[in-house]
């Protein structure tokens, strides 16, 4: 009787509910003057963070706060240029061509007062709103991780089982090939920009999150037992 070998791929897909909100935003401007424009969006920063933190910050360890983490990721300085090929721009005075920025990216657990932020920034001058992320704790992400790679192997063990009694055969597993596991997490893009003082016109927003899915995936080579 010839040896047999049954190859199988093992999936599975499990879920939870979005434990971080990940907001990612940036203070821009642009003008005629690169002195200007860095010291106007520095300022208008710096207004941002005591703001931003004096709202959703507590430094009161006994105070469960909504917001666990906030920081500046970058900053940048460029200037607009035109291509030196084209004929019809290139001795034409260009508006505004200094340009900068700074980003924020602030994590909250309280999804409502994650939502009351965004509003807020909406109005807020120069700014404007780059991302929107749903993410779990390490601990949840490391523990659904754990859980997908378990039920991927037992679905392969069972399509394995269903060949091998077909056949009339037994087998044994000689090989596990781990194939990755998604990434926990959901991005929601947000392309918004704020020019300020249009408080009322937003209304109240309502950002529920989607329920995270974390699959695992697995290859499985058996044999005759």
């Amino acid at each position: 009787m010839a040896p047999l070998k049954i190859v199988v791929y093992g999936k599975s897909s499990v879920s939870h509910a979005p434990e971080r909100g990940i907001l990612r935003f940036s203070v821009k401007s642009n003008g005629e003057e690169q002195e200007t424009v860095a010291k106007e969006v520095t300022t208008a920063s710096t207004d941002l963070q005591r703001w931003f933190k004096s709202s959703y910050f507590s430094t009161d360890s006994t105070i469960d706060a909504p917001e666990t983490k906030f920081s500046s990721t970058s900053m940048r300085t460029w200037k607009k240029s035109i291509d030196k090929h084209d004929a019809v721009l290139r001795d034409m005075p260009l508006p505004n061509p200094f340009n900068a920025s700074i980003s924020f990216k602030a994590v909250f657990h309280d999804f409502s007062k994650l939502n009351h932020a965004i509003e807020q920034l909406l109005a807020y001058p120069n700014v404007e709103i780059d991302s929107l992320k749903w993410g779990l704790t390490d601990e949840t992400g490391d523990r659904l991780a754990s859980d997908a790679r378990k039920l991927a192997l037992r679905d392969a063990i069972q399509q394995a089982k269903d060949y091998s009694e077909v056949l009339g055969r037994d087998v044994a597993v000689v090989e596990i090939s781990d194939q990755g596991s998604s990434p926990y997490g959901t991005a929601r893009f947000l392309s918004a920009t704020s020019h300020g003082n249009h408080r009322s016109e937003h209304a109240s927003l309502d950002l529920t999150p989607q329920d995270i899915e974390v699959e695992g995936n697995v290859q499985v080579t058996f044999q005759d037992a």
